[in-house]
């Protein structure tokens, strides 16, 4: 059973998700400063450098990290199958995913056809948080062992009751995340369409 699967059945048999993040105010607030010198990089700084959360305050990104949930994957373990319903949305924090399609169960031997390797900082799963039928259009899984902060349906619903406009402001750049990507296809497919008329015309 995949991550995402697990989490989907713990909502509807009624169980608690896994403990959300929620640092402690002045650790985060240490870790915020500019005296901090730590060795590795802090939550603070990570999501500083994601593009989606760019019009964020340092206390909106404090905030949103409260409904975050850690989880560590090992090389090969499978985050979510293609064709299941979509839950989450996931940040990389260390290690990187890989995208496969055509990939219709649970064999790791049988992963389907190779699409792109995702890495630290880069984001996924979008879809899953704005449509309540998504059906995952590929399967990921963890290249290597991996950290994934994950944001599900329950969390945004609660940061939208609670937080209002912090909530408002990550739906809108997750909306933006899918229009661009979907301008994206729409450029691809345009330029596969002038690449197959050209070939016709060679024939």
């Amino acid at each position: 059973m995949s991550y995402e699967k697990e989490i989907m059945n713990k909502v509807q048999n009624g169980e608690s998700l896994p403990d959300k993040l929620d640092l402690p105010v002045l650790k985060y607030l240490w870790e915020a400063s500019p005296l901090y010198f730590g060795k590795k990089e802090n939550y603070h700084e990570f999501f500083k450098k994601i593009s989606v959360l760019s019009s964020f305050s340092d206390n909106e990104i404090r905030i949103f990290t409260k409904f975050l949930h850690r989880r560590e994957f090992i090389a090969d373990e499978v985050i979510f199958n293609q064709g299941d319903s979509g839950y989450g949305f996931y940040f990389i924090f260390e290690g990187s995913v890989d995208i496969y399609a055509n990939h219709l169960n649970s064999n790791i031997e049988e992963k389907g056809e190779f699409i792109i390797r995702l890495d630290r900082r880069q984001y996924f799963g979008e879809m899953g948080l704005l449509e309540d039928f998504n059906r995952r259009s590929a399967t990921v899984v963890a290249h290597e062992n991996t950290v994934l902060l994950g944001i599900f349906k329950p969390d945004l619903e609660n940061m939208l009751e609670i937080y209002p406009v912090i909530g408002a402001k990550f739906l809108r750049e997750t909306a933006l995340i899918m229009a661009n990507r979907m301008g994206q296809l729409t450029k691809e497919i345009m330029a596969l369409k002038r690449k197959l008329k050209e070939v016709e015309q060679r024939i």
